[in-house]
């Protein structure tokens, strides 16, 4: 599930059709390897970045942009990510839901409704259909 800001960035999100994520730690206590898959117009996009952590913070560069991330307690066996990023001029947000099973118990799904409305996310969340394939992981 996800929700993105401004208007444009939750626009965006209706073209993602599934996505996944990976941390692994490395050899330093501060860093994580952030990979992730996401299915969208039609193809997949993957990518790896080193993220440093400091609390529930984690901060990298992606691309251009540069992101602070948070881990926000949510349902048992979901993870909560939100990332504020900036590129240049432009500043947005996104907030996602994800879980080990692709499937969303109706209690989680009404948590992370309020979730995204205390923090002012547009209420329209988009959510994995829980068919759609998704894509590949090359380190498999």
């Amino acid at each position: 599930m996800g929700a993105g800001d401004p208007k444009p960035y939750h626009k965006a999100l209706e073209s993602l059709n599934s996505s996944w994520i990976d941390l692994s730690p490395t050899s330093d206590s501060r860093v994580v390897t952030l990979r992730w898959g996401d299915r969208c117009f039609n193809r997949c996009i993957s990518g790896e970045v080193n993220a440093t952590v400091s609390g529930v913070a984690t901060t990298f560069r992606k691309n251009l942009s540069d992101h602070k991330g948070h881990i926000i307690q949510t349902c048992s066996d979901c993870l909560l990510w939100t990332d504020i990023f900036r590129n240049g001029e432009t500043t947005g947000r996104f907030i996602l839901q994800f879980t080990r099973t692709g499937k969303k118990d109706p209690e989680d799904v009404e948590m992370f409704q309020k979730q995204i409305g205390c923090l002012s996310f547009p209420e329209n969340f988009h959510s994995y259909d829980g068919e759609t394939e998704l894509c590949p992981d090359d380190k498999e």
